[in-house]
């Protein structure tokens, strides 16, 4: 058990850092599309991680019904988003 919480915390720890460049850099970019991607990005990162932490204390509904879908919702979102602003 003390393995799948540290391993869950590890992971948090790893999808916080990831994240927070991403939105930093959201704060300090002027051009809006990639503001917005980076805040995507780093939102995603950041709910994934603590998807991971609840996971690793063996919250199933918290992780499965709550940060899961939102984890979903913000991955689509950045690929949607990227694939128009891509196209454009």
């Amino acid at each position: 058990m003390v393995d799948l919480v540290a391993g869950g915390i590890v992971l948090f720890a790893i999808m916080v850092a990831a994240g927070i460049v991403p939105l930093i850099m959201a704060v300090k970019a002027k051009v809006r599309s990639l503001r917005i991607l980076s805040l995507l990005l780093g939102l995603f990162a950041v709910v994934h991680g603590f998807y991971h932490l609840a996971s690793g204390y063996q919250q199933d509904f918290l992780a499965d019904a709550v940060f899961e879908p939102i984890s979903l919702i913000l991955l689509v979102g950045l690929g949607a988003y990227y694939s128009k602003v891509a196209v454009v």
